[in-house]
């Protein structure tokens, strides 16, 4: 019986082998390698948030950068965007890409003035006539030494984009002169030249987070507030604010930045991608937030009891020498204030 056991077991085993060479399975060769699969295990992952509208400038740019960094790399970096402060806000992300939370952020260059106080150049009042005079000021020389202010914060810089002209929206009137702003609470970004321009024409300058000003206009916590078009459309501020006037007194702008720890990290073929990537997408959004706040504004135009009101070339000039003293205070307040010259030599008087 024992022998008869032994017998089967042996018999069974040498069928086993025998059909398995038979199929190709004992001595197979491995598997094709699945390109598909091919860097799955050592893709680079970026993190961008931003806090505003992904239909806005900075948001579609922010898109168009992550679809461009995927494909010039061929799917070796990823990045995932996170808008409208669903990551973090703009009062905690610049402390969330120097501690290395986030990879990206992308803020109004006001925001960092706090940081880089010359950055309050680009918050002068009325010191562009055009975008074509904006684009070459941030995206030239000028530009980079802006962004090389940055080295002491280990954040890098990587390109300034542009948002448009910002306007006034108020609630209870409109607003045809500058003396109309006197007394309004005005809602700010955080920069002294802003908070400036505001004060000297007898406002109260309410610095808060961009995320919060819709619900501060909805309960009349401020009067007013300093947007473009395509802010004022795609965060409905319209729905919470009767009058609009084309004041045309400044920009609004953003800078793009990576934590520089990350960077370094980064092979030197990915950097010079995902660079490549950068310039294309800034070029490219430059464009759309021109036709963006045009569109934009013909939507605002449309809107039932949202009135917009041109100020006059007569009044601009008006408004411009009122607050020509945030010039003073620049100059008087910043070491290295003698980029304001360079910029001028670009703008047209």
């Amino acid at each position: 019986m024992k022998k008869f056991i032994i017998g089967t077991i042996a018999t069974a085993l040498l069928l086993t082998i025998s059909i398995s060479i038979q199929q190709g399975l004992l001595f197979a060769k491995p598997l094709p390698y699945d390109d598909e699969q091919k860097g799955l295990d050592t893709q680079i992952t970026i993190h961008l948030s931003h806090v505003v509208a992904e239909n806005t400038p900075k948001g579609l740019a922010a898109s168009k950068f992550a679809e461009l960094v995927e494909e010039k790399t061929n799917g070796e970096v990823k990045v995932h965007v996170y808008p409208n402060a669903s990551l973090f806000n703009d009062e905690n992300e610049f402390n969330a890409i120097q501690s290395g939370e986030v990879e990206m952020i992308i803020p109004t260059f006001s925001k960092m003035t706090s940081y880089v106080p010359n950055w309050q150049v680009l918050d002068l009042p009325y010191l562009f006539n055009t975008d074509d005079e904006v684009q070459k000021v941030l995206t030239g020389p000028i530009g980079e030494q802006l962004l090389e202010e940055l080295e002491p914060y280990h954040v890098k810089g990587l390109s300034f984009w542009h948002n448009g002209f910002k306007h006034i929206t108020a609630v209870d009137y409109p607003i045809h002169t500058f003396e109309d702003l006197k007394g309004l609470r005005v809602r700010t970004m955080p920069s002294k030249a802003l908070e400036r321009q505001f004060a000297s024409v007898g406002a109260t300058p309410i610095p808060i987070s961009f995320s919060e000003v819709f619900t501060d206009l909805e309960s009349n916590s401020i009067d007013a507030q300093e947007n473009t078009a395509s802010n004022i459309y795609s965060k409905g501020f319209y729905k919470v604010q009767q009058h609009m006037t084309l004041t045309k007194h400044g920009i609004l702008g953003y800078a793009v930045l990576i934590n520089e720890k990350f960077w370094k990290s980064l092979p030197t073929k990915i950097q010079k991608d995902i660079e490549e990537a950068m310039v294309e997408t800034t070029d490219w959004q430059f464009e759309q937030a021109v036709l963006m706040n045009e569109n934009d504004l013909h939507k605002l135009e449309q809107q039932t009891g949202f009135e917009i009101y041109d100020m006059s070339e007569q009044e601009r000039q008006r408004f411009k020498e009122k607050l020509s003293p945030v010039y003073d205070y620049y100059r008087t307040n910043v070491e290295n204030a003698n980029i304001l010259n360079e910029m001028q030599k670009i703008v047209s008087p």
